[in-house]
């Protein structure tokens, strides 16, 4: 049988901490004494149990900021964009004759 790299054991070791260490651990006091327990990366400790937040994203700064840049940056595009489809007609203006 054969050994794995030492390598590929410490990447797998690497990977294996970053794996436990995403976990929450929560406690919460039942009568005397603390109640531990864990909860997904994607969930917050509530009381007795785990909660998710479906909508945890809108209270990051850099999602409001990422949104109202993408609609300036739509809003600009397409104001140049519609500027090129139909361009302002050209004013003629009368030839400029000097007459002696």
């Amino acid at each position: 049988m054969s050994r794995l790299p030492p390598s590929a054991a410490a990447l797998l070791l690497a990977l294996l901490a970053e794996c436990t260490e995403a976990k929450k651990h929560c406690w919460y006091f039942e009568g005397l004494y603390p109640t531990y327990y864990i909860c997904r990366p994607y969930e917050d400790c509530c009381g007795s149990r785990c909660c998710v937040r479906a909508l945890s994203i809108q209270r990051l700064w850099y999602f409001w900021f990422l949104l109202m840049m993408g609609v300036l940056f739509c809003c600009g595009a397409g104001f140049f964009i519609r500027r090129r489809m139909y361009p302002p007609p050209l004013i003629e203006e009368p030839a400029f004759n000097v007459l002696y």
